[in-house]
């Protein structure tokens, strides 16, 4: 038997998900380890070996046919500021790029701190000014040089950054992606004389114009790229020591994966790629079970992510903002809020108004619940009080909860303030995180013309289960769908992934545009496309290429990515008509009815160029529809609260394994699973369907 491994690190747990030839999954979990994450990966492929009933790790990497992963190495070099120490050089006059961004430096701020814009103030530079050297070299918007580049200065420019503890090397030079010769010769320079500086090349990394997000794409791709390439080098060597035939594919923000090497140099695209994994996953079953229309909706610890599918596609951000920079970095579109089950209730010293997040309790200490010294109030305290967490069935079993804790967390920091019962005060901070949760879904899809009602919800992340029929009920939803992975759903969504590569370029052309040459660009990203793809071991019908042009009417600073033909074959007059028609509709679609400004003109501002290597995988395993009676899954009843009964009354308790596709659960229930709890509302039906997903009808 072979099988295919999918790894994701998160800030608490590592999550394993296996599928053998047949389609069959199979969960591990284990504790992430921070001080070495490929510890951590080890420990979950462990965990799912002891449940396959193999010997260990060793026994399932020698049997791993693919190993995906995906992990927070970049996104935590980030946040904590430990990334590499990165030098910048850039065009002469054009050092403080970085400084003055764009003018508008709201981007990324919570909406509470955008009402006070006389406090804020513009983040601090990603690099230092004295870590910033200036060439006197000039390209023009062309492409001509007007200044040469002076390989003596170049060379004293390095050696003066790397004098100064410099590990890590951005170079974006002005009209780059015009003419990129001037970079490439600093990359030789670079990597005849000073090897051991990591080298990031604006024109690789960004080709698109826009010379500070550009600058700050490249600025961020260097500074984490040492540690993304030590780290998938690392635990490449340490599956191989343990029995793996071949490297691990790294999962990329954008949905697809890459080798090491790939992503040692593309690092930027690690970010939020576990994310990404959930929604890829979430797509990828839809397609299987003929939803094309889904919200993802991911609920953790810390964080509540919602995404949109749409007609079987996922939305994607070509312009998303990190640490408050706008970068040049396709990615998943994915919003998010601290809204978990680590969220902190308290209560407003000012209005005497009870309060859920965004602070959260963290993995240490955790919930009041977990007892690891944790006291304050949490969602996940508020959900054992009600009922509908199992103490002693907790991630399976495998960890207690401290109900005791929870309802003294509770009562002395909600309760007793408010002059509530413990049941309200508990019934009060799951209503609220509700509410905030419905509220993203509402900016996710009514702010943006789509009616929610329109879609499938699919619930995973260990706490969404608990919630997701509720906040579904709120927006009219009426169906939700909770993976058979709910917890570990991102590493499903890994083990669903093929090889992807992105290709881009600047080219303003106004509309209609010489044919010859959209054709000409489109060519030359195919052909860097299919050489890539080669060289990964993929040609033929084996790889799939899709391409797209950002156009934007004339004068406008707001652009739109319309999608076009599959394959590379050139584009006739009348596709490009399409093209543009399909521009005007988008726009009004996604601005409303009478926004276009036909009369404006239009232009096309960039060309992009995807390129699919399909990976041989099973499918996921269907099982056959049994009868509708869940009687045999019953494990008993507990005291559940609803707030259709103002009360905690006995509700039926079911278990997830002795579940058969076909049966049906009417609520007020509860099933528990091995890695989240399901609560099904009074009113509402569960049916197991033929994937062993469980579907929540609402209303039903």
């Amino acid at each position: 038997m072979e099988y295919i491994v999918g790894v994701d690190i998160g800030g608490t747990f590592t999550d394993c998900v296996t599928m053998d030839e047949l389609g069959t999954v199979t969960v591990g979990k284990s504790l992430s380890t921070p001080e070495d994450y490929s510890v951590g990966a080890l420990n979950a492929v462990r965990n799912a070996a002891e449940s396959l009933g193999l010997a260990d790790e060793t026994e399932l990497l020698a049997l791993t046919r693919l190993f995906f992963h995906a992990c927070t190495i970049g996104d935590n070099a980030l946040i904590t500021g430990s990334g590499a120490v990165t030098g910048l050089i850039t065009t002469k006059g054009f050092a403080d790029t970085l400084r003055i961004m764009r003018g508008r430096f709201t981007d990324g701020v919570p909406e509470s701190e955008i009402f006070h814009l006389a406090t804020l103030d513009k983040p601090v530079p990603m690099v230092p000014r004295r870590l910033i050297e200036e060439l006197d070299e000039r390209v023009d918007y062309k492409g001509a040089v007007l200044v040469r580049l002076d390989p003596a200065q170049v060379e004293k420019a390095v050696a003066e950054l790397e004098s100064q503890g410099v590990e890590a090397l951005a170079v974006s030079l002005l009209w780059s992606v015009a003419n990129d010769s001037h970079e490439r010769a600093v990359a030789d320079i670079v990597s005849k004389r000073h090897p051991n500086v990591f080298l990031s090349l604006s024109s690789e990394v960004a080709p698109y114009l826009g010379e500070y997000e550009r600058t700050a794409t490249t600025v961020f791709n260097a500074c984490i790229g040492p540690r993304i390439s030590t780290y998938v080098k690392r635990l490449g060597g340490r599956l191989r020591e343990h029995g793996l035939d071949g490297g691990p594919l790294i999962m990329q923000s954008y949905g697809g994966v890459l080798g090491v090497d790939a992503t040692a140099r593309n690092a930027i695209g690690t970010i939020e790629s576990g994310p990404a994994a959930g929604v890829a996953g979430s797509a990828w079953l839809g397609s299987l079970m003929d939803l094309p229309d889904i919200l993802a909706t991911d609920m953790g610890g810390t964080t509540f992510k919602v995404s949109v599918i749409r007609d079987g596609a996922i939305e994607m951000d070509y312009k998303p903002v990190l640490l408050r920079h706008q970068i040049y970095s396709t990615k998943i579109w994915v919003e998010s809020i601290g809204a978990g089950g680590g969220s902190i209730a308290w209560t407003d010293p000012q209005t005497g108004l009870l309060k859920v997040g965004p602070e959260g309790a963290g993995a240490q200490p955790g919930p009041a619940c977990y007892g690891l010294g944790g006291a304050e109030p949490t969602v996940s305290d508020a959900d054992l009080v009600l009922g509908y967490l199992n103490p002693d069935y907790f991630l399976g079993g495998r960890m207690s909860l401290d109900a005791e804790r929870a309802r003294r967390a509770v009562e002395e920091k909600v309760a007793e303030p408010l002059g509530l019962s413990v049941e309200a005060a508990a019934a009060g901070i799951f209503r609220i995180i509700n509410a905030h949760m419905s509220d993203l879904i509402r900016r996710a899809t009514v702010e943006r013309g789509y009616d929610p009602r329109d879609f499938t919800l699919f619930a995973f992340g260990g706490a969404g289960p608990v919630h997701a029929a509720r906040y579904a009920a709120e927006l009219g939803i009426r169906q939700v769908v909770v993976p058979l992975t709910a917890s570990v759903h991102s590493a499903t969504g890994l083990v669903s992934s093929d090889i992807v590569y992105q290709y881009g370029k600047s080219d303003r052309l106004l509309v209609p545009a010489d044919r010859e040459r959209v054709n000409r660009n489109f060519h030359e990203l195919a052909g860097r496309a299919r050489a890539d793809l080669a060289a990964a071991g993929f040609g033929g019908d084996g790889v799939r290429i899709e391409r797209s042009l950002d156009m934007r009417y004339r004068y406008q600073v707001h652009e739109l990515n319309v999608a076009m033909p599959v394959g590379d074959a050139p584009l006739s007059e009348q596709e490009l008509d399409g093209v543009y028609e399909r521009f005007d509709e988008l726009y009004e679609r996604t601005y409303g009815r009478g926004s276009g400004y036909r009369e404006a003109g239009k232009e096309i501002m960039n060309f992009r160029l995807t390129a699919t290597g399909a990976l041989d995988k099973p499918r996921l395993q269907r099982y056959p529809l049994s009868s509708n009676d869940a009687g045999g899954a019953l494990k008993g009843s507990r005291k559940v609260f609803f707030e259709e009964f103002g009360e905690s009354r006995e509700a039926p308790v079911y278990g997830f394994e002795p579940l058969h596709p076909g049966n049906e659960i009417a609520g007020p229930a509860i099933i528990e699973t091995p890695v989240t709890t399901i609560v099904v509302n009074p009113g509402d039906r569960a049916v197991m369907d033929e994937y062993r997903n469980v579907r929540l009808l609402i209303g039903h």
